[in-house]
C-alpha cells in the first residue's frame, strides 16, 4: 500500500493535535489529588511532549521525503546545465516525490537521445556536404578542362571535338542526375509526404508501378522477372514513394548486370508486413561494405565503383522513403553471384 507525502503530513499534524489532547485528558483523570502547581506542570508536559515527538516526526518526514530529493532535483539540473547526463537518481521512494524523480530521470534519458540524435545529425549533414562537394568538384573540374580546349581552339579535328562535347554532355547529366538526388533526399528530410499515404490493394498497386517497367524492358538485353500474380492484401502506401523505390533499386540492378543478366521481383505476405525482393545476378557487393550500402555518398571507391556508381543517394532515398511507410529495407549479397534487395511495407491493420 502506498502512503505519499500528503497522507503522512495529514497523519503528522492530526497527531500534533490529538496525541497532546488525549495525553492531557489521561493526565486529568489521574492527578484529581494532586496538588495544582504539578497539576499544571503535568498538563503542559503531557502537551509539550507529545507535540514534540510529533513535530520531530514532522521534521524527518519533510527532510527525507522533500528537502532531499529536490536537493537532489537541483544537482540533477545544475549537471544537466554543465552538460552531464550521466548520473543516477538515489531516491527510490514510492511517493509523490519518487514521481517527480522518475519523470525527471525519464526527461533526463529522452533529452540525452534528442541530443545525442541532434549530433548525429549535424554530423551527417557535415558529411553530406562534404560528399556533396566531392561529387560536384569532378564532373566540374572536367567540363572546365574540356570547355577550355574548347575555347582556346586547339580542337582541329571534328571527331576529337564531338568527343568532347560528348564527354561535356555526359558530365552535364551527371550533375543533373546528381541535383535531382539531392532535391528528392532532402524533401524527404523536409517533408515525409504523408498526406500522400492512403489505403491500396498490394496487388493493383504492384502492378501499376512495375507494368511501365516491364514495358521499359521489353527492348533490352536485360531480361525483368515479374513473379505474379502479387499477393493481394490492404497496405498503407505512398504509391509515388514506392514507384521511387522500385526505380532506384531496378536501375542499381541493371547497371551492374550483365547483358543477359536478370532481374527477379517477387513479393509476399510476412506475417504483418507485405515483403518484396528485387534480385540480381550481378557482380554482387561484398560482406565488408554489405553494412553501408544505405549510407549517402558512402566512401567506399571499391564499393562506388563496383557497386554504387551514380549519385550515391539513391539507396539512401530508398531506405528514407521505406522508413516513412514504417517498413524496413535490407540488403543480402554474394560477391559475383548476385545481390538481393527487401523492404516491407505494413499491412493497412497494422496503422493506426
Amino acid at each position: 500500500m502506498r502512503i505519499g507525502i500528503r497522507k503522512k503530513l495529514i497523519i503528522s499534524f492530526f497527531s500534533m493535535l490529538i496525541l497532546p489532547m488525549f495525553a492531557v485528558l489521561v493526565t486529568g483523570f489521574n492527578t484529581q489529588n494532586t496538588p495544582a502547581v504539578l497539576t499544571v506542570v503535568q498538563i503542559i508536559l503531557a502537551l509539550l511532549i507529545p507535540f514534540c515527538i510529533c513535530a520531530l516526526i514532522l521534521g524527518w518526514i519533510i527532510s527525507s521525503s522533500i528537502l532531499k530529493p529536490l536537493q537532489e532535483l537541483n544537482l540533477a539540473t545544475k549537471k544537466i546545465k554543465d552538460g552531464n547526463f550521466e548520473f543516477p537518481f538515489n531516491y527510490k521512494n514510492n511517493d509523490e516525490m519518487g514521481d517527480l524523480c522518475v519523470a525527471f530521470d525519464l526527461m533526463r534519458k529522452q533529452l540525452k537521445m534528442s541530443l545525442e540524435k541532434q549530433a548525429a545529425l549535424e554530423y551527417s549533414r557535415k558529411e553530406l556536404i562534404a560528399s556533396i562537394s566531392h561529387d560536384l568538384r569532378t564532373p566540374m573540374s572536367s567540363i572546365k578542362g574540356y570547355v577550355e580546349g574548347l575555347q582556346d581552339g586547339i580542337i582541329h579535328d571534328r571527331g576529337k571535338f564531338n568527343r568532347y562535347i560528348t564527354v561535356i554532355k555526359n558530365k552535364t547529366e551527371s550533375l543533373d542526375n546528381l541535383i535531382e538526388s539531392l532535391f528528392q533526399y532532402s524533401q524527404l528530410d523536409i517533408n515525409d509526404q504523408k498526406e500522400a499515404f492512403c489505403v491500396r490493394d498490394s496487388k493493383e498497386l504492384l502492378e501499376t508501378v512495375i507494368n511501365p517497367i516491364e514495358i521499359e524492358f521489353a527492348d533490352l538485353p536485360v531480361q525483368l522477372e515479374a513473379i505474379k500474380p502479387f499477393p493481394s492484401v490492404r497496405i498503407y502506401a505512398n504509391e509515388n514513394g514506392i514507384a521511387q523505390v522500385f526505380d532506384n533499386l531496378i536501375s542499381n540492378a541493371k547497371r551492374y548486370v550483365d547483358e543477359n543478366g536478370t532481374i527477379t521481383i517477387q513479393a509476399s505476405v510476412d506475417g504483418d508486413y507485405l515483403k518484396i525482393s528485387v534480385k540480381d545476378n550481378g557482380i554482387g557487393i561484398s560482406q565488408e561494405d554489405l553494412p553501408y550500402v544505405f549510407d549517402h555518398f558512402y566512401r567506399s571507391e571499391k564499393s562506388r565503383s563496383r557497386h554504387f556508381g551514380g549519385t550515391g543517394l539513391g539507396l539512401a532515398i530508398c531506405k528514407k522513403v521505406i522508413e516513412n511507410h514504417g517498413g524496413k529495407i535490407w540488403a543480402e549479397s554474394m560477391l559475383d553471384v548476385g545481390t538481393t534487395f527487401y523492404f516491407t511495407v505494413p499491412l493497412a491493420h497494422n496503422q493506426k
